[in-house]
């Protein structure tokens, strides 16, 4: 994305180490709009019982999010494209309407992921309208240049969000690779999803029903590599409006004094791990996600490893506009000053969790998708690169990311590939008993213990690193900590099946 990175990403900070905590798009959007871990929003899937626009209002969030919050001490507040899955026409108007917004163009259901036929509200007003000859991608360009015109004329203060339904897959007629805009035609012809070493592996990596995919067949590779060709050609669309909407901020002459914000709901896998086109899994593909910010003061073509996530969000943006941030943010605002980036003491670790979903993911046969609740965690600092998971099933995995970044061998899998290795001068089980503890902290964390997981284990604050933790001091303490478990691998976040809840503090 040449103009991402050009008007962006060198004018700003790029944050390597961003995550979703949860890897689809309705849940992690309200993470990104609350501030709050999915497990605190109970917004966990894209359609009822557990998610969707209507467990939204269910939860009370409608009332308790991004805009609402600016709107309330007026900021003006704008929104163009998809919100969340399951709004739809009963919701044009009145109290099931999105709160919060000065003007809104929203995408309705079941028409969101037409790319020809899309359907738009109008502001709330009971109307919308149908787009059957142009492409989601330029409609959504139109509609947020002009709400951007808006939003400039009036000379206030004014925050607004961008929301493409591509690159996602058109749902118009079954399912399909996303049709290409016209000025994209033919342009990635003959690429081919990178081949990289989780590529269609030879042996089964990952695991629960991951490590039991049969390996890809030259038929699936292929529409692979047609899916990989038109989503570039969507994506390159994508950056031509982002280049749009910053021309046009520069032409009200308020680009230098704009903060602008890049990410993504989510990642997307196409054949690593033998996986067929989608998200929903822990692995890096899906869960580490582009994050670019330049602005006012923002330090200028840097390149940050700080670990943040989509739950810091929210108080991010809140501060840049001056705004208190709330009480009951999990998240708290990212480092993006060049004095503040040097001197950072952001958490070295995020918390990834997902839940079994009420239907398998788009392309992906029943049978071979079960089992697909997890809690995870990405431990991460100059030293080292952890990841470590735990499944409904009661399979572990933990990857050393610095040796193993494409996450192929499994230290806990039945039978490890290679010798023991030390950490610290540790064994891997004092490791793991270590990321027992953190991940127990996280599947439940609240606030404080969101931010800063270390200070629930140690309230005194003797350790606050991994490798502190490390020492023979703390074995026993450890050991006995209770560890993560699943009664069942249930659809949503029902506490009742999730094991223990609560860790032991040292003293």
């Amino acid at each position: 994305m040449p103009k991402v990175q050009e008007l962006i990403a060198q004018q700003g900070v790029f944050y390597q180490k961003h995550f979703c905590t949860v890897a689809w798009c309705c849940p992690s959007r309200v993470n990104f709009l609350t501030g709050r871990a999915a497990h605190n929003t109970n917004v966990t899937s894209g359609s009822l019982p557990f998610g969707g626009w209507r467990k939204f209002l269910d939860e009370g969030l409608n009332d308790k999010y991004l805009p609402v919050w600016l709107n309330n001490i007026g900021i003006r507040t704008y929104y163009v494209g998809k919100l969340l899955n399951g709004f739809k026409k009963q919701n044009l108007a009145g109290s099931t309407y999105p709160k919060g917004w000065t003007n809104s163009s929203l995408l309705i259901d079941p028409w969101t992921y037409f790319y020809y036929g899309s359907r738009w509200t109008n502001d709330g007003d009971g109307t919308y309208d149908t787009f059957p000859d142009t492409h989601t991608t330029d409609v959504t360009q139109s509609k947020a240049l002009d709400m951007l015109d808006e939003a400039a004329n009036s000379g206030d203060q004014f925050f607004m969000m961008v929301a493409p339904v591509a690159p996602h897959q058109d749902l118009s007629h079954g399912v399909k690779p996303p049709p290409v805009p016209a000025k994209y035609k033919g342009k990635f012809d003959g690429r081919k999803v990178p081949r990289t070493e989780n590529f269609n592996p030879d042996v089964a990596s990952g695991a629960s029903w991951v490590k039991n995919l049969p390996k890809l067949s030259a038929k699936k590779l292929e529409v692979g590599d047609k899916t990989f060709q038109d989503r570039l050609g969507n994506i390159a669309a994508i950056d031509d409006m982002v280049g749009e909407l910053i021309q046009k901020l520069d032409d009200h002459g308020i680009l230098n004094n704009t903060f602008v914000v890049y990410t993504s709901d989510n990642g997307f896998h196409i054949g690593n791990h033998r996986l067929k086109p989608g998200k929903r899994c822990p692995y890096e593909e899906d869960i580490n996600i582009p994050l670019l910010i330049r602005g006012p003061n923002v330090a200028k073509g840097m390149n940050s490893t700080i670990t943040n996530s989509h739950t810091d969000m929210a108080p991010t943006i809140l501060q840049m506009l001056g705004v208190p941030l709330q009480d009951d943010f999990d998240g708290a605002p990212i480092a993006y000053t060049a004095e503040e980036l040097r001197g950072s003491n952001k958490s070295e670790l995020v918390n990834v969790e997902f839940w079994n979903a009420v239907a398998t993911p788009i392309g992906v046969a029943a049978h071979e998708y079960y089992n697909n609740t997890y809690k995870a965690l990405r431990l991460m600092s100059d030293d080292n690169s952890f990841f470590y998971s735990t499944w409904c099933n009661g399979e572990r995995e933990f990857y050393d990311m610095k040796t193993d970044a494409q996450q192929m061998h499994n230290r806990l899998a039945e039978h490890p590939t290679g010798r023991s290795i030390e950490y610290y001068n540790r064994t891997e089980q004092e490791l793991f008993n270590r990321l027992d503890a953190l991940l127990m902290v996280t599947k439940s964390c609240k606030m404080d213990s969101c931010r800063d997981p270390w200070m629930t284990l140690f309230p005194g604050g003797e350790v606050t690193d991994i490798q502190t933790a490390m020492n023979t001091t703390y074995d026993t303490f450890f050991e006995n900590q209770p560890k993560i478990s699943f009664s069942s691998c249930v659809k949503g976040h029902v506490v009742s099946q999730e094991g223990p809840q609560e860790v032991m503090a040292f003293k």
